[in-house]
């Protein structure tokens, strides 16, 4: 009776997973067969195959599914949850009981207050090389650690006090290096020993800064070809800038070099007189070398060219007040040479 029973048993799970279309194979042909172990006639196995071409192929979607506990839960320590709530476990043994591929799926716990997942792949060494982590309605990210465990790469984000959510990337090692554009081993001997971050090329041979192909940063300079902030229009006319700015500009000092003034007081320097310079005024609205307000409207005005007329300027007043003293002087002698042959 138990052999019939048993019998009957199994051609109604045979009958059933032909109804689902269900089909095991080990190569053999046969739609839904499983035969006894056998290092030589059963050594692959198929699921939705007839020929199977490894240990397990299977040709269609697959679910894993392991401990999904409710939250709320209470563990002993991080250990007893991990054995708990381990989802996917695969690849060489790194311990006595992990494998190199980790998934879980932490409910709330007295070990962490909100439900999250973690997925980390180890090396065989069993240092965690790579992980990805999230809790429900709260921080998340993923990092990537060096083979001794230091923490290389980390793209994160979390909520601040303010209740407001922020994500940083961070490279938190000293010796990092960021290229972008180009690769480690196609960098130059002073690029690879000196910079921090190189940028090489983008769309169109540019980078994401300027112009040039190339930047490189280097503690706290940045030394590219030219800069362009709001614009990547580095020329005026017949003149190329390597720091193109549209919009307006705020800092606490400007240093220029440029050529100076000093030559107003050179000994065969011309300094017209005073009527000259009225005709001058009274012909064109402006001052001798000083752009007019057209001109400026037009070209802009040069930071370091206009304070060298400016100084020109004030140096030909004072050479103007020097003489109007020496005249002035004269007159008072003159003067005073009147008032005693009066007396």
């Amino acid at each position: 009776m138990k052999k019939i029973t048993t019998t009957i048993y199994a051609a109604i799970l045979f009958l059933a997973a032909s109804e689902l279309q269900a089909q095991i194979s080990t190569g053999t042909g046969g739609a839904a067969s499983i035969l006894a172990n056998s290092p030589t006639s059963n050594t692959n196995v198929g699921i939705g195959t007839t020929n199977p071409t490894a240990k397990l192929e299977i040709n269609g979607n697959v679910t894993f599914s392991g401990a999904s506990l409710a939250n709320g839960q209470t563990f002993s320590n991080a250990t007893d949850r991990g054995n708990k709530t381990i989802v996917f476990n695969a690849g060489s043994f790194v311990n006595a009981t992990n494998r190199m591929m980790n998934f879980y799926d932490f409910p709330s716990s007295n070990i962490n207050g909100k439900s999250m997942f973690w997925f980390s792949i180890d090396d065989r060494g069993d240092n965690q090389r790579f992980r990805s982590y999230a809790e429900t309605g709260g921080y998340g990210g993923f990092e990537i650690n060096d083979n001794t465990q230091r923490n290389v790469f980390k793209v994160s984000e979390d909520t601040g006090s303010d209740g407001c959510s922020f994500s940083h990337v961070s490279l938190p090692q000293s010796n990092t290096k960021l290229i972008i554009g180009s690769s480690y081993e196609s960098l130059t001997s002073d690029e690879n020993a000196k910079y921090k971050l190189v940028i090489k090329g983008g769309k169109c041979g540019s980078t994401f800064l300027d112009g040039s192909g190339s930047a490189f940063v280097e503690g706290n300079v940045v030394s590219m070809g030219s800069i362009g902030i709001g614009t990547s229009n580095f020329v005026d006319g017949s003149d190329s800038y390597r720091l193109s700015v549209k919009g307006k500009i705020r800092a606490e000092e400007i240093k220029v070099y440029n050529t100076w003034a000093d030559y107003v007081f050179a000994s065969d320097y011309k300094l017209d007189n005073l009527k000259e310079v009225e005709s001058y005024i009274k012909k064109n609205g402006h001052l001798k070398n000083v752009p007019s307000a057209k001109e400026i409207a037009e070209h802009g005005l040069e930071l370091g060219e206009m304070s060298k007329v400016q100084q020109e300027k004030i140096e030909e007043l004072t050479l103007y007040l020097i003489q109007q003293n020496k005249e002035i002087e004269e007159l008072k002698s003159q003067v005073k040479i009147l008032i005693q042959q009066k007396k």
